[in-house]
C-alpha cells in the first residue's frame, strides 16, 4: 500500500472516532486523521458511495464533475478496497472495519458475523439507516441491519437520493449510508472510460451537490466515496460487461474520497 493510501478498513473507525464511539471491536484498521479533525464536532455522519467510480474513472472524467472536484481540490484521500474488489464485501468493510474473513459477508444475502457501526450507534441510544435500490447491497444489507432500510424499489439514483433527505429530514439518524447503484450499472454497461458515462457522471456531480446543500444544515458531516473501482474489458462480446470489478488491480481497488 502507498503511504498516501488509506484502506477501506479505515472507514468504520473514522466515522465512530467523529461520532466520539467506540470502533466496532473487530476493526483492523485506524481512523483517517485528516477526515476525523475536517468533521469534528459533527453530531451526525452521512457515507454517500458512488458505487465503482474508482481513481481510474475519476481521473478520466473529473473534469465533468465540478462540484466533486472542487470538494477533492480541499478535501482527498485515496481508499484502497478489501479483497475481492465487489460491492457487498466492501460496503461491509465500511460499517465494521474488517475484511470479508473478518465481517463475513461474501454477498448481500449473507448476515454479519461481527459488530457493526449500526449496532455501536444503536447501542449509544442512535439510530442508523441504510439506503439504496431494491436487492443491491444498500437495502439488501446495510438497509436489513440498520434501525431504517431506505429501500426506493426498483428506482434510480435521484430516487435515492429523494430517499437520503426523507429519512434525514425525519429524526435525522446519527448514521447513514446510502448506495448510489446507478454508476457501477452505467459502467458495466459501458466500460469506465467510454464516453457513453459521461451524461450519468454529470448527473452524479448536480445529485451530490443537491445532497451536502440537504445534510450540511441538518448537522451531518458526510463522506463522498466508492467501494471499488471498474477496470474496461477489452474483449467483451455484444451484451457481456464492458467494465468490471473484483480483481486486485488499482483500476479496481483505489477510490477517492472526500468529505464536507
Amino acid at each position: 500500500m502507498d503511504l498516501n493510501e488509506s484502506p477501506m478498513t479505515s472507514v468504520a473507525p473514522t466515522v465512530s472516532a467523529i461520532l466520539n464511539l467506540p470502533a466496532p471491536k473487530d476493526a483492523t484498521g485506524k481512523a483517517i486523521p485528516e477526515i476525523v479533525s475536517g468533521l469534528k464536532g459533527c453530531k451526525h455522519v452521512a457515507i454517500i458511495a458512488t458505487d465503482a467510480l474508482g481513481m481510474f474513472a475519476w481521473n478520466l472524467w473529473r473534469h465533468e464533475m465540478p462540484y466533486l472536484r472542487s470538494l477533492h481540490a480541499r478535501n482527498s484521500v485515496v481508499l484502497r478496497s478489501v479483497l475481492p474488489s465487489i460491492t457487498p464485501v466492501n460496503f461491509a468493510t465500511m460499517v465494521t472495519g474488517t475484511d470479508r474473513d473478518g465481517h463475513g459477508i461474501h454477498s448481500r444475502r449473507h448476515d454479519f458475523e461481527c459488530q457493526t457501526l449500526f449496532d455501536i450507534v444503536r447501542a449509544s441510544g442512535g439510530k442508523s439507516a441504510g439506503i439504496g435500490i431494491h436487492d443491491y447491497t444498500g437495502s439488501a444489507l446495510l438497509g436489513r441491519f440498520a434501525d431504517i432500510c431506505g429501500n426506493v424499489g426498483d428506482g434510480s439514483d435521484d430516487d435515492i437520493a429523494d430517499k437520503i433527505i426523507e429519512i434525514s429530514s425525519n429524526g435525522a439518524p446519527e448514521f447513514m449510508i446510502a448506495q448510489l447503484g446507478r454508476v457501477d450499472d452505467v459502467f458495466h454497461e459501458h466500460g469506465p472510460s467510454s464516453p457513453k458515462v459521461v451524461p450519468m457522471l454529470r448527473e452524479t456531480d448536480v445529485r451530490l451537490k443537491r445532497l451536502v446543500d440537504h445534510l450540511k444544515p441538518l448537522g451531518y458531516g458526510v463522506i463522498i466515496l466508492s467501494d471499488h473501482g471498474q477496470h474496461d474489458v477489452l474483449d467483451a462480446l455484444p451484451g457481456e460487461h464492458k467494465g468490471n470489478h473484483g480483481t486486485d488491480s488499482d483500476e479496481d481497488c483505489l477510490v477517492p474520497c472526500t468529505w464536507v
